[in-house]
């Protein structure tokens, strides 16, 4: 196999392990609780006590809730979209799917907040063969449509002057022919240009052993004059990378979730109280039954003594408050990402000066996906031949801190006249 289809951008590999952590920490489930690599081993732990606190652990979702803020945030009661006539109808089936703009827009904003980077092909199917102005000068009703592409399948770019130059884009396809009939799967790197995408295949029943080679619809020309892959970013480390909006957080999240598992076995091991019994011959404890409705009985002189022993002590204590520690200190650098200075005093001045840095932060991501989105109409248009001009996308900059506070810090709203 020939190992340069296999190249990826040093970006790529310097921002997945990040990223894979804070959507493993986002879509929690079996991607924390099946996977031993987000549960530390104890040197002194025996292979039984890992195997009994590793099927016992439970994920609680701290990441969620923030990602779910910002991208709920920005999507409430956006204006309409300025578009001109010929984009229009895919306003209603954006993906081909039925899924709507406004419903495929929001899970790409929410996914770039949850892993840092999302990106959108705009793309146009087109007859064999013809390029696009031959589709046009036919008179077919061809209509372009959105595809969300994970990061991960983003492989390989280069920038020059202009912006993006290139892109290599992976994806795994299947051909199901007829009914009963094995379906064909293949693995396929699709490069796109600014004028031109090349599409390279090889079956996956056997991928180690075959080289990629060129599809058979081969190399196609779109003239676009741009490539059409954009990049939803949350925080932007590079024109193609970014940071989750958890970044800040990730760690103290997988702390909490160890300790949890720690404490959680701590309490197993002593959950239940033992009773302890005194002055009692080995004879007549075989023969009795602890129940409520029992009774030690004796005639001896010292009688018998009987205690409940139940965990308690500092330990407990210290992990309980560890805890508590970690999950406020979560949700406090949650709003200090978005509000550098969460814990500003009560007055009028300092609620002002809160609600102003919150916008602040909340409305660069609005803008920077209010721009990625008008790029992708504008491509659409450009598929279509129609104008650009004047296409306008705008996305929510009005937040309320108090409200931003209740959700991401779980707080109980305190009602009008109870401040």
């Amino acid at each position: 196999m020939n190992s340069s289809y296999e190249q990826k951008h040093p970006l790529y590999a310097a921002s997945s392990t990040k990223r894979r952590k804070a959507m493993d920490l986002y879509e929690g489930g079996e991607r924390i609780e099946g996977n031993r690599a987000y549960l530390t081993r104890h040197t002194y732990e025996s292979d039984k006590q890992y195997d009994i606190r590793a099927s016992r652990a439970t994920y609680r979702n701290f990441a969620a809730p923030i990602v779910d803020v910002f991208a709920s945030f920005i999507n409430e009661g956006r204006p309409e979209r300025i578009l001109p006539d010929a984009p229009r109808p895919i306003e209603a089936d954006a993906d081909r799917y039925g899924m709507t703009a406004d419903a495929f827009f929001a899970d790409v904003t929410r996914l770039a907040a949850a892993g840092g980077a999302r990106f959108v092909i705009v793309d146009m199917e087109q007859k064999k063969g013809e390029t696009v102005a031959e589709d046009r000068a036919s008179g077919r009703r061809m209509v372009p449509y959105f595809t969300s592409i994970s990061p991960d399948d983003v492989w390989d770019w280069g920038m020059d002057a202009k912006g993006l130059a290139w892109a290599v884009v992976h994806s795994e396809e299947m051909e199901h022919p007829a009914a009963f009939a094995a379906p064909l799967r293949y693995e396929t790197l699709t490069v796109w240009t600014r004028d031109s995408w090349t599409r390279y295949r090889r079956p996956m029943k056997d991928k180690e052993n075959t080289e990629y080679a060129i599809a058979g619809d081969g190399e196609r020309k779109h003239g676009l004059g741009t490539v059409p892959l954009v990049p939803f970013l949350f925080e932007p480390t590079s024109p193609m990378t970014g940071l989750p909006a958890t970044d800040d957080v990730l760690s103290l999240i997988l702390r909490i979730y160890r300790r949890d598992s720690e404490l959680d076995k701590m309490l197993f091991d002593r959950a239940v109280p033992l009773l302890n019994v005194g002055g009692v011959s080995q004879e007549h404890w075989d023969t009795f039954v602890v129940a409520s409705s029992n009774a030690l009985m004796s005639t001896e002189p010292g009688g018998i003594t009987a205690q409940y022993v139940e965990p308690s002590g500092t330990a407990f204590q210290a992990q309980a408050e560890a805890l508590a520690r970690d999950e406020a200190s979560v949700r406090e650098i949650a709003l200090r990402m978005v509000r550098p200075q969460s814990a500003v005093g009560e007055s009028a001045e300092s609620k002002a000066i809160d609600k102003t840095q919150l916008d602040t932060q909340l409305a660069s991501f609005a803008r920077r996906s209010g721009s990625a989105e008008a790029l992708c109409w504008k491509l659409a248009a450009r598929w279509l031949g129609a104008k650009e001009d004047g296409i306008e996308v705008k996305y929510n900059e009005a937040y309320d801190v108090g409200e931003a506070t209740v959700k991401i810090k779980g707080q109980t709203p305190v009602k009008k006249g109870q401040e």
